[in-house]
């Protein structure tokens, strides 16, 4: 069992030179709606710790203070760590407090302390991992931008072009 479920973007996600255009723009649309696994160091003052339960998956119903965790790889960026799923945690041995975060929520983390990343990596050490820079990430959340994409998609849908010409 899965707590997240994001194959469509693992379908979608493969080395970004080998992707076409399309290709990565649907990705990036996709990646952006996406809700992934984060890796956390959680203030434990500002949780309840009485109603938790060891080694178990424990659903937080309040607010919780967190700082990202975040690594220097071998080229010296400061690069945020994403999952897809709990297999690409177990791939890696991550030892550490995951939570998760959906990337609108994550836009609106990091932005006002964007000058201290240099990048994403989506499932890191994987054979599919994805990078991309905050600037980029930053970037998918322009309004502009997303209307765009929300009109691409309307355009590619289907269903709604033939409801459209019904009415």
């Amino acid at each position: 069992m899965t707590l997240l479920s994001n194959f469509r973007l693992k379908d979608l996600m493969k080395k970004e030179t080998e992707m076409n255009k399309e290709e990565y723009d649907n990705f990036l649309n996709e990646f952006r709606r996406s809700e992934l696994f984060i890796p956390l160091q959680l203030d434990l003052d500002s949780i309840d710790l009485n109603e938790m339960e060891l080694n178990e998956v424990n659903e937080i119903n309040q607010e919780i203070e967190f700082r990202l965790k975040s690594y220097i790889n071998k080229d010296g960026k400061r690069t945020i760590p994403l999952f897809t799923d709990e297999e690409d945690i177990r791939n890696i041995k991550l030892n550490t407090t995951v939570g998760s975060i959906f990337m609108r929520d994550l836009y609106k983390t990091i932005s006002p302390i964007k000058d201290n990343f240099d990048q994403i990596v989506i499932n890191p050490k994987s054979e599919n991992s994805f990078k991309i820079s905050i600037d980029e990430f930053l970037g998918l959340f322009d309004e502009e931008k997303e209307f765009e994409d929300l009109m691409k998609e309307i355009e590619n849908d289907e269903e709604f072009q033939e409801m459209l010409k019904r009415e």
